[in-house]
């Protein structure tokens, strides 16, 4: 398969599995609080992930310019992670859906600043609003207000701004490493950082899991997480060999 053929792949396959992540999310935290739902997920992707690096024969890359990727993507995947969840008790799922849809502006502007590429302009710009305006009007029956939804949109906002600077920050080191052993090493990180937050807010064990908020963890854990994440960083591993900015 040709390059610009496994981009599109990639891109498509990120499209796909992360449009269903917002609805996911929120019924993960049906019944649980939103951090049991957060830390479950990323502690069943880091087993899969070590279960598929062991399958895949794919070793880990321990260099410096490695272990300082994992720490830039696993900082993203928890602190961004982190607002979302906790986000979500307070706006609908498809709030999240057209906030997220400003991660390409955020992110290019990052990578203006940072990185000194060429901004978003003409037919991206075009692109990336007609984008957002699509999930205006697909979501438009969920824009509602309600009392305490500004505690969300600025929760987002700000797993937005993390989550573009994780992936400016990962462009910057330059590590061309499998996109799974990137997402391996990026909840190394993270899980940790979860299992720490669960201890210092002395969140309890659920009582019960709803089947429902069961099945979404599941779902984000195995697909949302490591196979979404993977082909992320493959997408952007890959756009990078074009020169251009994820």
């Amino acid at each position: 398969m040709e390059l610009k053929q496994k981009i599109q792949a990639s891109y498509l396959a990120v499209v796909i599995i992360w449009s269903t992540t917002p609805l996911a999310i929120q019924w993960s935290g049906r019944g649980v609080s939103y951090l049991f739902g957060v830390t479950a997920r990323m502690v069943i992707g880091l087993a899969v992930c070590l279960l598929l690096l062991r399958l895949m024969r794919l070793p880990m890359d321990w260099q410096r310019k490695a272990l300082l990727t994992y720490l830039a993507a696993g900082l993203g995947i928890y602190a961004a992670m982190l607002c979302v969840y906790w986000g979500a008790q307070y706006i609908p799922s498809g709030w999240i859906s057209v906030l997220f849809g400003l991660t390409p502006i955020v992110t290019g502007v990052m990578a203006r600043r940072f990185l000194g590429e060429r901004a978003l302009g003409g037919v991206r710009l075009v692109g990336v609003f007609t984008g957002i305006m699509g999930l205006v009007v697909v979501f438009y029956g969920s824009l509602h207000f309600s009392e305490n939804a500004w505690y969300g949109v600025v929760a987002l906002l700000c797993s937005v701004t993390l989550h573009s600077a994780s992936t400016v920050w990962t462009k910057y080191l330059g590590f061309h490493g499998h996109g799974l052993v990137i997402v391996a090493g990026g909840l190394l990180v993270a899980v940790p950082l979860y299992l720490l937050t669960w201890w210092l807010l002395e969140e309890p064990w659920p009582v019960q899991i709803p089947l429902r908020a069961m099945g979404a963890i599941l779902y984000l854990g195995v697909i949302a997480t490591v196979l979404g994440f993977a082909a992320f960083f493959t997408f952007c591993a890959m756009w990078m060999q074009q020169g251009w900015h994820c």
